[in-house]
């Protein structure tokens, strides 16, 4: 009797120990994520930005990870980052040699942040 204890015993403390190395490695990955999206919300040199767009619900870095990647695979988007304190999304835009910026259309940036799961609160056309 007292060696099936041992060995259920045993077993426990394999299973806790394999519960354990999964939970770090989860928490490693959560944290070494958490510095990846850090790292794209406070961008490393500022943009000069053609529109400023205020987004409702953009409170933490990985929402603003998202939109600056779903921005960024567009055409006319030359850069895109975020402002998380102040709840912005910042797009640079295509400008052409003769000095014509190539918007998108505030339909558009209105359905890709929706598309989301955020709400616009304004977009502002910033004048360089």
């Amino acid at each position: 009797m007292n060696e099936d204890f041992d060995k259920f015993e045993q077993e426990v403390q394999i299973h806790l120990y394999s519960r354990l190395a999964k939970l770090v490695a989860v928490i490693g990955f959560l944290v070494g994520m958490g510095l990846v999206f850090i790292a794209y919300s406070e961008p490393n040199k500022p943009i000069v930005a053609d529109v400023e767009v205020k987004v409702k619900g953009l409170v933490c870095s990985i929402c603003g990870y998202g939109l600056v990647k779903l921005f960024r695979k567009d055409i006319v988007v030359i850069n895109a980052t975020v402002d998380i304190k102040k709840n912005l999304l910042l797009l640079d835009f295509f400008e052409s040699k003769d000095g014509v910026v190539h918007y998108i259309k505030n339909d558009r940036i209105i359905k890709m942040v929706k598309d989301s799961g955020y709400e616009v609160e304004s977009i502002k056309r910033l004048d360089k």
